[in-house]
């Protein structure tokens, strides 16, 4: 049986998709943060605005898609670096709240200035016009998913 160009361009990207996830993704810690817990600390900082109270465990876990374990787990090494604190919920005391500490917020402003020259190196490599053709087509790509109900095109991730 032989493939036709369609079925092997999808092979192709596939496979180009699966190698950039398991190379172009952070490896190992940062400052003892692990991989997962920096996502927390993305979603916490990215959650609402200068008056952030705080963000339920439930409400992460469901961001994040994973089990509130999980969410409580990464918490605790985090609140033992001192990157995030537990609050309770001022209008409802059996609630507690998360939230970032002003370590927190540095580090991720440290991570987020790293990411950025790591792209700009990225630029660099590919130049101004590839680098500009590569944004309009991973914006397309996105587009794509989002309007077929994919979510962050979870189905490539290995």
């Amino acid at each position: 049986m032989q493939l036709d160009e369609q079925t092997l361009l999808a092979q192709e990207l596939a496979q180009t998709i699966a190698r950039f996830w398991r190379e172009g993704r952070p490896h190992g810690s940062y400052q003892g943060i692990k991989q997962s817990e920096f996502m927390l600390l993305v979603v916490l900082t990215n959650f609402n605005g200068p008056v952030f109270s705080g963000i339920k465990i439930s409400d992460l876990s469901s961001r994040m898609q994973i089990t509130p374990a999980a969410v409580t787990h990464m918490i605790n090494s985090l609140e033992e670096g001192g990157y995030v604190e537990r609050l309770a919920d001022p209008t409802d005391r059996r609630i507690v709240l998360v939230r970032p500490t002003a370590n927190g917020e540095k580090i991720m402003e440290d991570m987020q200035a790293q990411r950025l020259e790591k792209l700009k190196g990225l630029i660099s490599f590919l130049g101004e016009q590839d680098s500009k053709e590569f944004i309009r087509l991973l914006s397309s790509t996105l587009n794509y998913f989002k309007e077929r109900g994919h979510q962050n095109g979870d189905e490539f991730k290995t």
